[in-house]
C-alpha cells in the first residue's frame, strides 16, 4: 500500500515552524487518512533518511517540511531536503508550501547553483511556492520541477476565540532577519503603551531548555502562543507568523517587513483583511493603527487555503 512520509519536521523553538507542523498534519489527517504516514524531524535526517531507505517502496510519496528555508539563509535545513531529493530519485516529492531566497552573496549564487543541479535532477519533484516571488523564483530555477503558487499552509488553520483582550502584542525578530532598529522598536512601545495601556513583549521563538519540540509539548507552546493574541487587542510585528497568527485568531494587526519579500508578499494573501495592515515605515503606523481599530468587520475564514493546498495535494498525491 502506498505510505506518506513526512520528512524535517522541526524539532526547535521557532513556533511558526511548529505551526507548521501542526497544519501540515492536520491536513493529512483530514484528507488522506488512508495511507500509512509517517514523521520524520529534521535533526534525524543525516542519519535516518539514508537508514529508511529500505522501508520506502518507490510508489510512496515523500513529503519535505515547509517553511521559509530554500535558499542560504538557513543551511541545514536546505541540506537536508538537497540530501533527500538526492536519496530518493525514483519517488515522488512534493515540498510544502516554502520561500525560496538565494542571496546575491557569492555564497549565494554558489548554493543556489548547487540546489539547481539536484532539484533540477530530480524527475518526480513537485514545489509549492507560498508567495508569487518565490513561484516565479522556482519557475525559473528548477525548470524541471512542478510548481504550484499557494498560501502558507499555516493560513489554513482557524484559531477563533471570544477571550476578553486588551493591551498590545508585540513580536519583532532578534536574528539575522532582522530589519527594524532598537530605536524604531522603542518609538513603538511609547506609542502603544500610550494608546492600550500596557503591552506584552513577546516573540515567535521560544527557549525549550534543550528539549525536542513535538507532539504535546508542541501543542502546549502553541496554545499558550495563541492565547496571547487571543487576549490581546492588537499585534504588531515583523514575523510573518506573527502576522499570520493574528489572522487565524482574529486580532487586529500591523506587520513590517523583514530582509526579504516573504511578509509583504505573503500579505496579498491576506489583503482583503481589513484588521491585517502592511506598514512600510514607522510614519504610517499610527494611520494604519486607526484603520485597523474602526475595523467592524473582523472574520477568518480558512477555506481559501485550505482548498487551494488540498486540490494540489489530492492531485499529486492521489493522481
Amino acid at each position: 500500500m502506498k505510505k506518506i512520509i513526512v520528512m524535517g519536521i522541526p524539532h526547535h523553538g521557532n513556533l511558526g515552524d511548529n505551526a507548521i507542523a501542526v497544519a501540515e498534519e492536520e491536513i493529512l489527517k483530514k484528507y488522506f487518512s488512508d495511507y500509512p504516514t509517517y514523521f520524520m524531524q529534521e535533526d534525524h535526517l543525516d542519519v535516518c533518511a539514508e537508514r529508511v531507505k529500505k522501508y520506502i517502496n518507490n510508489e510512496d510519496i515523500i513529503l519535505l517540511h515547509g517553511g521559509g528555508n530554500i535558499g542560504d539563509t538557513y543551511e541545514r535545513p536546505e541540506k537536508g531536503r538537497r540530501k533527500v531529493i538526492e536519496l530518493y530519485p525514483n519517488n515522488k516529492i512534493i515540498v510544502f508550501p516554502q520561500t525560496a531566497y538565494f542571496s546575491d552573496s557569492e555564497k549565494g549564487k554558489e548554493e543556489l547553483e548547487i540546489s539547481k543541479r539536484i532539484y533540477n535532477g530530480h524527475k518526480h519533484l513537485v514545489l509549492l511556492a507560498r508567495e508569487k516571488k518565490s513561484y516565479f523564483f522556482m519557475k525559473e530555477h528548477f525548470d524541471k520541477a512542478k510548481v504550484y503558487l499557494t498560501p502558507d499552509i499555516v493560513m489554513t488553520l482557524e484559531r477563533k476565540t471570544n477571550k476578553p483582550r486588551k493591551g498590545a502584542l508585540l513580536l519583532f525578530r532578534g536574528d539575522r532577519e532582522k530589519t527594524l532598529d532598537n530605536k524604531i522598536i522603542e518609538e513603538i512601545k511609547s506609542m502603544v503603551n500610550e494608546r492600550y495601556g500596557s503591552y506584552i513583549l513577546s516573540d515567535m521563538s521560544v527557549k525549550t531548555q534543550g528539549h525536542n519540540v513535538s507532539g504535546a509539548y508542541r501543542d502546549r507552546l502553541l496554545k499558550e502562543k495563541w492565547n496571547e493574541f487571543q487576549t490581546a487587542k492588537i499585534a504588531i510585528t515583523d514575523r510573518l507568523h506573527g502576522m499570520i497568527f493574528a489572522a487565524i485568531t482574529e486580532t487586529p494587526c500591523i506587520a513590517f517587513g523583514n530582509f526579504n519579500y516573504k511578509i509583504i508578499e505573503s500579505y496579498e494573501w491576506l489583503k482583503d483583511l481589513d484588521y491585517i495592515q502592511f506598514c512600510n515605515n514607522i510614519e504610517e503606523l499610527e494611520e494604519k493603527i486607526e484603520k485597523v481599530e474602526s475595523t467592524k468587520n473582523i472574520n477568518y475564514n480558512n477555506h481559501f487555503a485550505e482548498e487551494k493546498i488540498v486540490s494540489i495535494l489530492k492531485q499529486e498525491i492521489r493522481g
